[in-house]
């Protein structure tokens, strides 16, 4: 692969995790289908025509609009007594940026806005996504591999995911992994260019630079952050039990503060890793 399509896929994999941090791909579907739908309008939809062109509920649908509003991709004005929407400044920003990630490689940015929205766009940004969270993991885990098992619960749509990364990312000119073997188990591991784009990504930038997100990913053998703090909650959280158990069965306050001492701890590593959550991907 050359080294232009390799920064070119790149910048589009950092733009996905600016965007996806924004709106979650792969669980925030309505949200994500109101956005596309509003930038194809050239007036303010009604809340009752979302909810009749995306077929879910209205309760549902002002679900998504509240937190998109809360984004500030969307504006609500009322005429006559109804609800409409429209998308705001930052959120037709929003669309440009999507656009110009799923254009084609090469193609003028001039030319991408005017791009329509492709049909098979969801499957793109899903695809994206699983790229991103396999390069990452499979990066930064402690054993500098992934199985394809553990892949395919990683991805969106599983199995079926898993066997269209393969088959697109371990073959030049796009050769992001290859695969091998470890005892019975086929594994991914990055190849040059996954390397070359792990580098660049949020997580491995803070992985080489924060020592307490290194060390937590290294024990926990997650680089996502809500795994991260949930397991650590969990090991901690059982430590703490078994201490308040020793104080009273042994009437000793030494494990009464080791309770304490695990309490102050699960509650510091929640704020310590408040400040990471920009850039999580789950």
């Amino acid at each position: 692969m050359s080294a232009t399509i390799a920064r070119d896929v790149s910048t589009k994999l950092l733009l996905l995790r600016d965007l996806d941090s924004v709106i979650d791909f792969s669980r925030a579907s309505n949200q994500f289908t109101i956005i596309l739908y509003l930038a194809e309008q050239r007036e303010p939809i009604s809340v009752s025509e979302l909810v009749r062109v995306i077929g879910d509920s209205r309760k549902s649908i002002l679900d998504s609009l509240r937190k998109l509003e809360k984004k500030g991709l969307i504006d609500k004005l009322e005429k006559k007594g109804e609800l409409f929407i429209v998308l705001s400044d930052h959120g037709k920003e929003f669309v440009q940026k999507l656009i110009e990630l799923l254009s084609p490689l090469g193609l003028p940015r001039s030319e991408v806005l005017d791009t329509p929205v492709r049909l098979n766009i969801s499957k793109e940004l899903i695809m994206s996504i699983n790229l991103y969270r396999l390069i990452v993991h499979a990066g930064l885990s402690r054993k500098g591999y992934i199985t394809l098992e553990e892949a395919s619960r990683l991805v969106v749509d599983g199995e079926k995911s898993i066997n269209v990364l393969v088959e697109s990312f371990t073959n030049p000119p796009t050769r992001f992994f290859r695969v091998a073997k470890k005892g019975e188990e086929n594994i991914l591991i990055l190849d040059k260019q996954g390397l070359e784009i792990l580098k660049k990504t949020p997580h491995c930038k803070v992985f080489q630079k924060n020592p307490l997100y290194r060390v937590a990913v290294i024990l926990t053998g997650s680089p996502w952050l809500r795994e991260i703090v949930g397991r650590l909650n969990v090991i901690l959280g059982v430590f703490n039990l078994l201490s308040i158990t020793g104080t009273l069965f042994f009437k000793n306050t030494f494990f009464l503060l080791i309770g304490i001492g695990a309490s102050i701890l699960i509650v510091g590593l929640n704020l310590a890793f408040t400040g990471f959550r920009l850039f999580d991907t789950e």
